[in-house]
């Protein structure tokens, strides 16, 4: 028994895990990255883990990424890529993504600040002329314990580095062990650093300094421990309350508006058959019965989506996407009998959820449906479940009927509503919260096809 237990412990721990890593990969792809950011760890595992989806997130947004190794050998990063899903002898040998020795690479240098900043310019040139958006570098700084220089040396230089070259298109990740680090030199580097990655959350860092007003000497607060603990509890704030309010925000505009829209027709047909004695009001009862019915139906959705707002991580799990296909389907039957959804791929993948995808489906292949309506046949719509990439699972909704107009792509896209610009309806809301709500992502074609895309992650174990 007591066996059973310590590897159920495990087990709950390692899901805690790859919940968590599931969620910076979303961070990091949903977010507008610093160009200059720190990583702060204890444990080797995570900092693989960490520094894994960094690069990933370099390469599946068409960057160049060069990797200083250090503590890790190369084999262990190599493994450690590959557990997040990236092809590594493919993308080496296309030369994506390079991995150095960082002791070397700094020593090539003459440990010279304006030699390092003039190595990595270069790096980020020849990566843009070979047809790259940009370079991303990720180095272990534990390289700096091999050399006779203070950390001050290297916290000045990355000073330099961002005053020096504002406007490359890099990003850089700088690694720092918190069991080699001392206080004074974390703090300091949460001083040059804009955004912070700190057990697996990407937070925007309030003690950050710009690079004019930056002197390493100078008389600041060194409690480090204190700062990114306060770091990561207002980040996990900060996210929070953004999140619910722009989801009370779109649902109050949409209870505000289309409510009160179906409202004032239904009273207007019940006045009008009220005087007219009821007269030839067939078709008018049915049209106040299909308004009343929309009602119904916003009423449904915002229960819903008060549900994605007070979500925990225990509505997210890592399971079969078949069920969650199959389920959508008896549903959109029952509601649509005259509609034909055909599935296409390997609907049996593993995937990284929430447990209530089943709706986000329902809410895609209705929108489909109704996008075909005036067209005088019986709606088609086409479900494709694809598994190139090995770390992303893609289900695209394809159908003959309407797209989706630009205005409401673009203001899904941005994630906010404003008075002048907002989306029909709360369907397809819905449907991207509840994608969000597992770090995935619903997108649209930008060719403007009826097709609606959203990505999950697969899980690989």
């Amino acid at each position: 028994m007591p066996r059973s237990r310590g590897a159920s412990v495990n087990r709950h721990r390692d899901e805690q895990r790859s919940r968590t890593v599931d969620a910076l990969h979303g961070e990091l792809g949903r977010t507008d990255l610093a160009r200059h950011l720190a990583f702060f760890y204890r444990s080797p595992q995570t900092q693989r883990e960490v520094a894994a989806a960094f690069v990933e997130q370099g390469l599946r947004t068409d960057n160049r990424c060069l990797y200083f190794v250090d503590t890790n050998t190369r084999a262990a990063m190599e493994r450690a890529f590959h557990s997040a899903g990236i092809d590594v002898d493919d993308r080496i040998e296309a030369g994506d993504l390079r991995i150095e020795e960082g002791t070397t690479a700094y020593r090539e240098a003459g440990f010279d600040p304006d030699q390092l900043i003039t190595s990595l310019t270069e790096a980020c040139r020849e990566s843009v002329d070979a047809g790259y958006d940009g370079l991303w570098v990720a180095g272990e700084l534990s390289w700096c314990f091999h050399t006779d220089l203070t950390y001050d040396y290297v916290v000045d230089f990355e000073a330099d580095f961002d005053a020096a070259c504002p406007d490359l298109p890099v990003t850089a990740l700088c690694q720092y062990d918190l069991d080699r680090f001392d206080d004074e030199s974390v703090a300091k580097a949460l001083w040059t650093h804009e955004q912070i990655i700190y057990r697996y959350t990407l937070a925007e860092n309030p003690y950050y300094v710009p690079p004019a007003e930056f002197q390493s000497d100078a008389d600041r607060p060194l409690n480090a421990q204190l700062m990114l603990d306060q770091m990561h509890t207002l980040a996990h704030a900060r996210k929070q309350v953004d999140q619910r309010e722009q989801r009370l925000s779109v649902v109050n505009r949409v209870l505000r508006h289309n409510i009160r829209n179906d409202l004032n027709v239904v009273r207007g047909i019940l006045t009008h058959l009220d005087e007219s004695g009821g007269e030839d009001g067939t078709d008018r009862l049915d049209t106040a019965i299909a308004h009343v019915d929309g009602i119904v139906d916003i009423a449904d959705k915002a229960r819903h989506v008060e549900r994605t707002i007070s979500h925990t991580e225990s509505t997210v799990q890592r399971t079969g996407l078949a069920s969650f296909v199959a389920d959508a389907l008896d549903r959109v039957e029952t509601a649509h009998p005259d509609a034909e959804v055909t599935v296409d791929g390997d609907p049996e993948v593993s995937v990284v959820t929430d447990t209530t995808l089943d709706t986000a489906l329902v809410e895609l292949l209705g929108y489909a449906i109704r996008q075909q309506e005036q067209g005088g046949t019986d709606p088609r719509v086409a479900l494709t479940v694809s598994t190139q990439r090995s770390e992303r699972v893609r289900i695209d909704v394809q159908y003959p009927g309407s797209a989706v107009s630009r205005n409401d792509r673009d203001v899904l896209n941005r994630g906010s509503e404003t008075q002048l610009r907002h989306c029909r309806g709360l369907g397809l809301w819905l449907a991207k919260w509840i994608v969000e709500n597992a770090h995935g992502h619903l997108d649209f074609p930008p060719s403007g096809d009826p097709q609606i895309r959203l990505e999950l992650y697969r899980c690989l174990d």
